[in-house]
């Protein structure tokens, strides 16, 4: 089965380029207009005038790159004075703006011996908070690096040897209250994905369990707000993550393989997720209608993989 990983790698990452170009794209199919929403809303808690007022400045700050850390501790300080939508909006728009600038932010890491003080402290106290990194990073120059980071809302991580910036989406849950219900759903989403990443060298980090958990999760996103701003760039995660609870990884199979690198049954714990999934879910969601299906296409044919079960596995997911 080595082409199936070499096929599972290639998706994953035209996948993950893809969410990555969706969420830049973001809000740009979106619009508000202060002047319209002015005449529209006139009693609220939160007047229409000061809502427009506070949404204006913002993004005088956010359209500027320079002005990124600034946009952020405006809107953080200034978003309870929003209505939900231009709040919405604002927070979209900080998303679009941290991971348009994320890979430059991140090259700021790279050097040699930023990448040696990092990995010093790291090895301390394995924690890549900036509280920790701070108290023992002394070079007034990385500090300074650690520090506009922090500020742009940035979190410090690593993988392969090395460290990097990621977006640090529990950064974005004090806008929860004051945005859209699909957007504070998204956020939660991203939070969950960024706080114990699924993945990592190639191998899936996190139990079956949790990766079906967190695929229904992705699922029931797509299915309750179709038409939110962030949908395209969340289906687009769900396939990736789906194609892993049936296919896993290049370092982390979902079934016994024979000398000649073929499936043959499926590994117990991964059938004990998908029962427990099935038992415990709705009767909605396709997801657990396919590994339904896959239990029954498994337990037709002695616990063995089929070439009935593949091509069933084929029509539902892309490989």
């Amino acid at each position: 089965m080595n082409g199936l990983h070499v096929k599972n790698d290639s998706l994953r990452k035209v996948l993950l380029l893809s969410l990555s170009a969706a969420l830049t794209a973001g809000i740009t199919v979106a619009s508000f207009s202060p002047s319209a929403a002015a005449g529209a809303q006139t009693a609220s808690t939160v007047t229409a005038k000061s809502s427009n007022d506070v949404y204006l400045v913002y993004e005088s700050y956010i359209k500027k790159p320079s002005k990124l850390a600034a946009a952020r501790q405006y809107l953080l300080k200034n978003i309870s004075k929003v209505k939900a939508y231009p709040a919405m909006i604002m927070t979209l728009h900080l998303e679009n703006a941290q991971r348009a600038q994320l890979e430059a932010s991140s090259a700021k890491l790279y050097p040699s011996n930023v990448q040696k003080a990092l990995d010093t402290a790291y090895r301390q106290k394995k924690d890549l908070s900036y509280k920790t990194l701070l108290s023992l990073i002394k070079d007034s120059k990385i500090r300074s690096i650690l520090t506009e980071a922090r500020d742009k809302g940035y979190k410090v991580a690593t993988g392969e040897g090395m460290y990097f910036l990621t977006m640090d989406y529990e950064g974005f849950k004090p806008f929860k209250p004051y945005v859209t219900k699909d957007i504070a759903a998204y956020i939660d989403i991203m939070a969950t994905q960024t706080n114990q990443p699924a993945f990592s060298d190639a191998a899936v980090v996190i139990s079956w369990d949790e990766l079906i958990k967190r695929t229904l999760a992705l699922e029931n996103f797509v299915k309750s707000y179709p038409k939110s701003n962030r949908t395209k760039a969340v289906k687009l995660e769900y396939e990736g993550m789906k194609f892993n609870v049936f296919y896993g990884s290049s370092n982390t199979p979902v079934y016994n393989e024979n000398s000649k690198n073929e499936f043959t049954t499926l590994l117990p714990k991964v059938r004990k997720a998908y029962e427990a999934a099935v038992q415990k879910g709705t009767a909605d969601s396709q997801l657990l209608i396919t590994i339904k299906q896959v239990l029954k296409l498994l337990d037709s044919n002695e616990g063995k993989w089929s070439k009935e079960l593949d091509r069933y596995l084929k029509k539902q997911i892309e490989v």
